[in-house]
C-alpha cells in the first residue's frame, strides 16, 4: 500500500474558529472555506492545491496520514455530508500527533520534528493566514501558504516513516477507536441548555450588582477588594483561592455580612460555568448532539486529556452548582438509553498487582467491597462479608481515605492536610496501613533502586529510567539529573507537557502512582476496543468510565455484555482481580 500524508488548510478567524465552535460547528460555519490540501505519498506524488481538484480515488485502500486527524479526517468525513468531494475508503487512516505524543514527542508538528529531526520550523505562515480568505491573498502569499503546505505534509509523512514502527498496533487500534468515539457524538438536552444557560446569566447579572466597583474598575481587581475590606474594617486576606484553607476560612468568617465578598468569590466560579455551557450551545449541533471528546495520550502515563477549549468532558462536576447539572444536560435519544460502566477501584487494583500483593488481592476477589476486604487486611473488621457499608459507613470512609492517600507515598503530614486530621491520627493511619499492606512500600522501594540504577548507569539506557508494562508499552523517564535538597538526593527528569521540556521530580512513590495510572490506562484501553468490537458504541468516557448509547430495548442486555468485558482481564494480565459496576440512565448522572 502507498502511504500519503494529506492536510487541509482552512479560513479562520476569532469568531469562525474550532476552539470555540468546535469541529462540526466550526465546519458548519458560513465564513468557512477549505480552500486547500496537500498530499504527498512515500511513492513521491505530490499535490496542493483546492480539495475539488484533487484525484481523491488515489487514497481507496491506501494508508491516509494527517498531523491530527481528528481535525482533518473529522473535515473528510463532514464534505462527503456536503457533496465538497467523493466518498472514499482508505485502509487506514492514522494520526501522526498521536503517534509523537505515544512516543514520547510533542504533539505539535514544529515541536515533534524539531526534537525528532533538529529542525526549526516557523509558523509564521499560518499566523499570518489568519483571517485571510484565499481569494483575499496576493499571489505571492498563496505561493507562501501552498509551499508552507506541502513542507507540512512531507515532514508528517517523514515523521511517521521514522516512529512508525515505535507506535503498537494496540495503541494504534486505542488512537483510532477515540476519533470515532467523537465522531458518534453525544446526545444533548437542547431544552435543558437554554434553561441553564437562562438560569446562569440571571446569576450573573445578579452577582455583579452585588459589587460596587463594579462599573469602574474589572470584577476582580484584588486592588479594589482590599480597598473595600479596609474600609468595612476588614483586614484583606492573603489569599482568596479555594484550595488555601486560611482563605475559605476568612470567606466564612465574612462572607455572610457582606454580600459583595460572597459575590466576587462566587463570579468567577459562576462565570465558569457560562462558558462551559456556551461551549456546548456553541458546538451542538442541529442533530441535538455535541461532538467533542478526549484527547489521545493526554498525559506522561498515556491517559486521555480534556481536548482544550472552555469545555472539558473529563472534568464536569459531578453535582450541581448554582442550579445547573451540566452532567444532566446529556440525556439519551426517544428510544434510547444511556449505559454507563466503570471499572471499580482500578488503581487500587493495578497497585496490588504491581507489588505482588497476592494475600490483598484474593481477598479483593473474594469481596463485594473492596474497602471492607482492606477494613478485615488492616484488623478493623471482622464483622459478616458486606456489612461493612451499612453497618459501619464511618469506618469504611476512614478506610478508603487509608487506601487512596497511602498507596502513592503519602506521610503523616500530607495525609493529614489531605484528610482534615491531625498528625497523630495520620502517624498511626500511615503505620498501618505500611504494615499491614507491606508489599506496597516495598515496591516504592525497588522502584527507588531502579531509578537509582538507570542514573548511575548500571542499565544499559543510560540515564533513562524505562520502566516495562505488562501492555507491551514502557514509560520513560528521560534525561536524569539528581541534586541535593534537605539532605537527601533527588532524581529529576525532563518531560515533555504540551510542547515544553519540564522537570518533574523523581521517587519510588511518585513512580507507583505513575505505573499504577498507566497500568489502569491500558487495561481500560482494552476494555473499550473489547466494547467497540462488540458493537457497541461508546459515545464518549471519563477516566475509567465508558457512557455508551444503544437502543431501550437492548439496554439491559447491553449493560450485561459490558460489565462481562470490563470484568474480564486481558489476556496479557489475567490473574489482576477486575470488577466492574454499571447501570442505565436516561440522563448522565455519576
Amino acid at each position: 500500500m502507498i502511504t500519503y500524508a494529506l492536510d487541509f488548510e482552512t479560513y479562520y478567524d476569532k469568531d469562525c474558529s474550532i476552539r470555540t465552535l468546535g469541529p462540526l460547528g466550526y465546519f458548519s460555519h458560513h465564513d468557512f472555506d477549505a480552500y486547500m490540501v496537500s498530499v504527498v505519498g512515500d511513492d513521491g506524488y505530490e499535490f496542493v492545491g483546492h480539495p475539488k481538484d484533487f484525484n481523491w480515488s488515489m487514497l481507496e485502500g491506501q494508508v491516509a496520514l494527517s498531523h491530527n486527524a481528528s481535525f482533518d479526517e473529522t473535515l473528510y468525513l463532514y464534505g462527503i455530508t456536503q457533496q465538497w468531494w467523493p466518498k472514499v475508503e482508505p485502509a487506514e487512516w492514522h494520526c501522526t500527533a498521536d503517534m509523537a505524543a505515544a512516543c514520547g514527542l510533542p504533539r505539535s508538528l514544529k515541536n515533534s520534528t524539531a526534537e525528532a529531526f533538529g529542525l526549526e520550523i516557523s509558523k509564521s505562515t499560518r499566523d499570518n493566514m489568519l483571517g485571510k480568505t484565499w481569494d483575499g491573498m496576493d499571489k505571492d502569499f498563496q505561493k507562501e501558504v501552498s509551499e508552507y503546505a506541502i513542507k507540512d505534509s512531507v515532514l508528517c509523512l517523514r515523521l511517521w516513516k521514522a516512529y512508525e514502527d515505535k507506535w503498537s498496533l494496540f495503541e494504534r487500534a486505542i488512537s483510532l477507536t477515540n476519533r470515532r468515539i467523537v465522531q458518534r457524538g453525544i446526545p444533548i438536552d437542547i431544552e435543558g441548555l437554554q434553561k441553564a444557560k437562562e438560569v446562569i446569566n440571571e446569576l450573573i447579572f445578579e452577582t455583579e450588582k452585588a459589587i460596587p466597583w463594579a462599573d469602574e474598575k474589572p470584577l476582580l481587581s484584588r486592588k479594589a477588594f482590599d480597598e473595600h475590606c479596609i474600609k468595612n474594617g476588614i483586614e484583606p486576606p492573603a489569599s482568596l483561592a479555594k484550595t488555601d484553607v486560611d482563605a475559605q476560612r476568612w470567606i466564612r468568617a465574612h462572607g455572610h455580612k457582606y454580600m459583595w465578598i460572597e459575590a466576587v468569590t462566587n463570579w468567577r466560579r459562576i462565570n465558569s460555568i457560562k462558558k462551559k455551557l456556551e461551549s456546548f450551545d456553541y458546538a451542538t449541533m442541529p442533530d441535538e448532539r455535541y461532538y467533542g471528546g478526549l484527547m489521545y495520550f493526554g498525559g506522561h502515563t498515556g491517559r486521555f486529556s480534556g481536548s482544550g477549549g472552555n469545555l472539558n468532558l473529563q472534568n464536569l462536576p459531578r453535582e450541581g452548582m448554582f442550579g445547573v447539572n451540566m452532567r444532566n444536560l446529556i440525556t439519551a435519544p426517544k428510544g434510547k438509553k444511556l449505559v454507563v460502566v466503570d471499572l471499580s477501584q482500578i488503581e487500587v487494583r493495578t497497585l496490588c498487582w504491581l507489588s505482588g500483593d497476592r494475600e490483598t488481592m484474593d481477598a479483593i476477589e473474594k469481596s463485594d467491597d473492596i474497602y471492607e476486604a482492606f477494613a478485615i487486611q488492616f484488623g478493623l473488621w471482622s464483622s459478616d462479608k458486606g456489612s461493612l457499608k451499612k453497618e459501619d459507613p464511618k469506618l469504611r470512609h476512614k478506610v478508603k481515605a487509608l487506601v487512596l492517600g497511602c498507596g502513592y507515598g503519602a506521610g503523616a503530614k500530607r495525609f493529614a492536610e489531605m484528610y482534615d486530621m491531625s498528625e497523630h491520627e495520620a502517624r498511626s493511619a500511615v503505620a498501618l496501613y505500611r504494615t499491614r499492606i507491606h508489599k506496597v512500600p516495598k515496591f516504592w522501594k525497588k522502584l527507588d533502586r531502579k531509578l537509582k540504577m538507570a542514573y548511575d548507569g548500571v542499565q544499559s539506557t543510560g540515564r533513562k529510567l524505562v520502566l516495562d508494562l505488562p501492555s507491551g508499552r514502557a514509560l520513560t523517564y528521560p534525561k536524569l539529573s539528581k541534586n541535593l535538597s534537605d539532605g537527601r538526593v533527588k532524581y529529576v527528569t525532563k518531560l515533555n507537557r504540551n510542547g515544553q521540556n519540564r522537570n518533574m521530580t523523581l521517587w519510588g512513590g511518585v513512580l507507583a502512582e505513575n505505573v499504577s495510572q498507566a497500568l489502569a490506562r491500558d487495561i481500560f484501553s482494552h476494555m473499550m476496543l473489547e466494547i467497540d468490537k462488540a458493537g457497541i458504541d461508546i459515545i464518549f468516557h471519563v477516566h475509567d468510565e465508558v457512557i455508551c448509547e444503544c437502543d431501550e430495548d437492548k439496554a439491559e442486555e447491553t449493560l450485561q455484555k459490558i460489565t462481562q468485558i470490563m470484568s474480564t482481564p486481558p489476556e496479557w494480565i489475567p490473574d489482576i482481580p477486575l470488577d466492574a459496576e454499571g447501570e442505565i440512565l436516561t440522563q448522565y448522572t455519576k
